[in-house]
């Protein structure tokens, strides 16, 4: 590409910051059961009660058609996120802040704005990051306030180098083991056709991974439900993506308290860091 076309594609894709668009989900119980099954547990969610924990990405998609799709499976660049001049696209970081719940059986609404966009240079080549501040409303209330970064990279440059080691004394675990069936399935109760996570040939000789890559927003809900299983609600979560976990490798998703908040971390079979995450819980009024 020559110095004109880059600048022509910088100033393509600059002019994103501040798009926003809007979209509105029927919290249907029967999509909270499907990811409970998914998940080996029993579909017993009825409308009223509270949507767990970062459970709204079941709901909320891009409804893009199948033309529109790129190689990756994602939407084309240029039609939901800038058009930057990079290839492969991976969930990086974000934070979650739960003012209130949602409850099945509402009708929601999520308002997305891409607040920024930044070109940097990583060890593994330049690297484009996108920031998407998103909303999430029943009528006027505000329910969950949601920063997303998204990184692309270039489709040649290395897919994992030397992860950080795991931290290795939690004080509450648990063991997961993923089926290419249940990426499948989340695959599909997310609307999320990104080939790393259900096409293995397609990971394996395109974006260079040893098998099917564990969906980082899965990653992170279950690193969130770990933290409300200590007994009580989360107020935020700031999590961030460190290396991919592969199917059907075992994991583990961990924690440790301290007070109304806990240090959470997914350690790979290997004992690599995956992902790390803070949890603060809702300090309720007494």
């Amino acid at each position: 590409m020559s110095d004109h076309d880059d600048d022509a594609a910088a100033a393509d894709w600059t002019t994103w910051t501040g798009r926003s668009s809007t979209s509105t989900a029927h919290l249907h119980p029967d999509q909270a059961n499907r990811m409970a099954v998914t998940l080996d547990r029993p579909p017993t969610f009825v409308a009223g009660q509270a949507l767990p924990p970062a459970w709204h990405w079941l709901y909320f998609h891009d409804f893009v058609e199948s033309s529109r799709l790129g190689p990756d499976g994602h939407p084309a660049r240029g039609i939901v996120m800038p058009p930057v001049p990079l290839e492969r696209r991976m969930w990086a970081a974000g934070d979650l802040r739960f003012h209130e719940p949602l409850r099945l059986g509402e009708t929601a609404t999520r308002v997305s704005t891409i607040s920024d966009i930044t070109a940097k240079s990583g060890r593994s080549g330049p690297l484009y990051f996108v920031t998407v501040e998103h909303e999430l409303r029943v009528g006027d209330r505000l329910a969950v306030a949601e920063t997303q970064k998204i990184v692309y990279r270039e489709l040649t440059a290395e897919t994992g180098g030397a992860a950080a080691p795991a931290p290795v004394d939690p004080e509450f675990s648990r063991t997961w083991q993923f089926a290419s069936t249940a990426l499948f399935r989340y695959s599909a109760l997310t609307f999320n056709s990104h080939r790393i996570h259900y096409d293995v040939e397609y990971a394996r000789d395109v974006e260079g991974y040893p098998g099917l890559v564990v969906h980082g927003p899965l990653l992170a809900t279950l690193l969130a439900d770990l933290a409300e299983s200590q007994g009580d609600r989360l107020a935020a979560l700031d999590y961030r993506a460190r290396s991919p976990l592969f199917s059907p490798d075992a994991f583990t998703v961990n924690g440790r308290r301290a007070g109304t908040a806990a240090t959470l971390w997914a350690t790979s079979g290997s004992g690599s860091l995956a992902m790390e995450a803070t949890a603060t819980y809702r300090q309720e009024a007494q």
